[in-house]
């Protein structure tokens, strides 16, 4: 009886381990899947911001005219002091589609988070410096990242049409946010730095801030730090605001009726003629009438029937 107890037992704890490592193995196998899923997802969205480099030019000569310049902001020197080659030749690349006559306003987005930081008066005096008129710069100073410079050009600026200006790497992925934004945006390609060896930070920086814009665009859904009032650049159309004025008429106003004009006028006793029937309201007059007098028929009969049944007084029996 014990060996038969113990058998038992080691055979439900056989079951249980069996089972745990089924759950295991399946687990372990979901988990590689979603893993395996995920990274192809990331891949081919990598691909994609990529694609966007075809949208890019290099050549001011090829580039489209678009009234609307965008230069996303980078600080003007580098942490040890020194002039920031990214940020001289966006300058340069912006002053050249404006002399050429591709864009006709420069608007300069960059962060001013703090008061000692200002990328968009350093790009607005550096644009000074170089000619460009003081009313054809704008400054948007709420332009912390990448997302929020477009966003805002998109829904703060009003812009549908735009050239961003960067160097081709920080483009490609700044246009595939202004999809997101639907906007049909274009690219002018600022020159890399003579050494990429020694910028190589920022071109590694830029694969991190690839996969966020990935995580912000498909996944999170992320909006800008700040919005406001719509600001007009140029010929760019604000949006319509609400009124309380009543819309035009879209249809003619309906005529009065010789009817409803009599009625509305008693004083002046007019002689409206009276409306002809139809011929559905003539039948069904008639079919009135009709139903009427078979009624009264029928009630002439039922009260003319108990007097001829009216049974004679029974004779006397004889005796």
């Amino acid at each position: 009886m014990d060996q038969r107890q113990k058998k038992k037992s080691r055979d439900n704890s056989t079951g249980f381990e069996r089972e745990f490592s089924n759950f295991i193995s399946t687990l372990w196998y979901l988990s590689t899947l979603g893993i395996l899923c995920f990274v192809i997802f990331i891949l081919l969205a990598l691909f994609r911001i990529e694609s966007f480099a075809f949208h890019t030019y290099n050549n001011v000569d090829e580039i489209p005219y678009n009234e609307v310049g965008l230069i996303l902001g980078t600080s003007s020197l580098t942490s040890d002091g020194t002039r920031n080659p990214f940020f001289v030749n966006r300058i340069r690349a912006a002053t050249l589609l404006y002399r050429k006559g591709k864009i006709d306003y420069i608007l300069v987005s960059g962060d001013n988070r703090h008061a000692s930081y200002n990328e968009p008066r350093q790009m607005m005096n550096a644009l000074l410096k170089e000619g460009i008129p003081r009313d054809r710069i704008i400054a948007d100073f709420a332009g912390f990242s990448t997302l929020d410079s477009i966003a805002r050009a998109s829904r703060v600026f009003m812009l549908r049409n735009v050239t961003v200006i960067s160097q081709e790497f920080h483009n490609t992925r700044a246009l595939f946010i202004a999809e997101r934004e639907s906007m049909n945006a274009i690219g002018f390609n600022a020159r890399d730095p003579s050494s990429k060896w020694g910028h190589a930070g920022v071109y590694i920086r830029e694969i991190f801030a690839r996969l966020k814009c990935i995580l912000d665009v498909y996944f999170l859904n992320t909006q800008p730090t700040f919005l406001g009032e719509p600001i007009q650049i140029g010929s760019s159309p604000l949006p319509k605001q609400p009124s309380n004025k009543p819309k035009h008429a879209t249809s003619q106003p309906k005529q009065i009726t010789d009817s409803a004009f009599a009625q509305h006028n008693p004083h002046l006793n007019l002689h409206i003629p009276p409306k002809e029937q139809t011929d559905a309201a003539i039948i069904l007059k008639q079919k009135h009438i009709a139903q009427h007098h078979l009624e009264q028929a029928v009630q002439r009969d039922q009260n003319r029937t108990p007097q001829n049944n009216t049974t004679a007084p029974a004779a006397p029996s004889q005796p």
